[in-house]
């Protein structure tokens, strides 16, 4: 990871090499894109997207591949670099993640509207994949489509909806968003500071406004209509995030093995709850910021 790192800092022809064969290996290109954005500028990060989404592009006109998912795909790097700029400007990564989900919600509502005959043959498309899977008769179809389907089915959903649909396409985008920009500050941090990122990591927390506003929305979210069950999972994304930073500063306050975290990840992949759980502790840190207490508690 660091020759890489390295070879992307040399200049902007070696970057923009890697932003355009990086779409063959998952968050390459975006956390390119977000390095460069963090070291340099906005401009030059503006630059290397370009690049960066020729292969995006390239694949709509000679394959298939449908404008809505080709614009999915752009939309996370323009993402990355507005949330990359936020954080090289203010060093704070509370408004890195809120800008990481506006802008990736607002450009998806904004992408399904300019694409809507697209969006319009996903939910036929989607439809039929989760009819066949209640019949439990499926055929041979993308993960992409299985995964929707299957999150539909979880939800008690009889018919997707294009608001259900566009609340995971802009999920996906942020976690997508959020792991990108997570890798390029890591390399940034390995070649020019190293151990800036666990501390930055470690002492993520949101303000308790901010908190205030995402948990409301959130309980709106589930209170309307299971349709807007995916939205309140993207509302949810900066929340556990806070929850686990806290977390991995706890391992590391009370030197627990790192076996720790990877039963929390496991968890998240395997357990759905524990996310509620993580955001829950992100929520209560904005208000009583438990770094602080157990460094009081240390002391004494």
């Amino acid at each position: 990871m660091r020759v890489l790192a390295e070879f992307i800092m040399r200049g902007r022809l070696q970057a923009s090499l890697v932003a355009f064969l990086g779409n063959l290996v998952p968050l390459v290109s975006p956390a390119t894109v977000g390095l460069v954005t963090l070291r340099h500028s906005l401009l030059e990060g503006c630059l290397v997207l370009l690049w960066a989404s020729l292969p995006v592009v390239a694949m709509f006109y000679w394959s298939d591949m449908s404008v809505l998912l080709a614009a999915t795909s752009v939309v996370g790097m323009v993402a990355v670099v507005a949330a990359a700029e936020a954080l090289r400007q203010t060093l704070s990564w509370s408004l890195a993640l809120m800008v990481a989900l506006l802008a990736s919600a607002a450009l998806m509502v904004l992408v399904s509207m300019l694409a809507s005959g697209s969006m319009d043959t996903l939910l036929v498309d989607l439809q039929r994949v989760l009819e066949a899977m209640k019949a439990k008769t499926p055929g041979p179809e993308s993960v992409f489509y299985l995964l929707i389907a299957g999150t539909a089915i979880g939800l008690g959903l009889e018919q997707v909806s294009s608001t259900f649909v566009l609340g995971f396409l802009s999920w996906l985008t942020v976690m997508h968003v959020v792991v990108s920009l997570i890798l390029a500050r890591w390399w940034q941090a390995m070649l020019y500071n190293p151990g800036g990122f666990r501390s930055e990591f470690h002492g993520l927390r949101l303000d308790r406004v901010v908190a205030c506003g995402l948990v409301a929305a959130i309980l709106g979210c589930n209170l309307v209509a299971a349709d807007y069950s995916t939205w309140a999972s993207l509302l949810g994304v900066p929340l556990l995030l806070s929850g686990l930073g806290f977390v991995h500063y706890a391992v590391q306050f009370w030197q627990l093995g790192v076996q720790w975290l990877v039963i929390v990840y496991i968890g998240l992949l395997v357990f759905g709850p524990l996310s509620m759980v993580l955001i829950g502790i992100g929520f209560l840190d904005s208000f009583f910021d438990f770094r602080v207490q157990l460094a009081a508690r240390k002391r004494k």
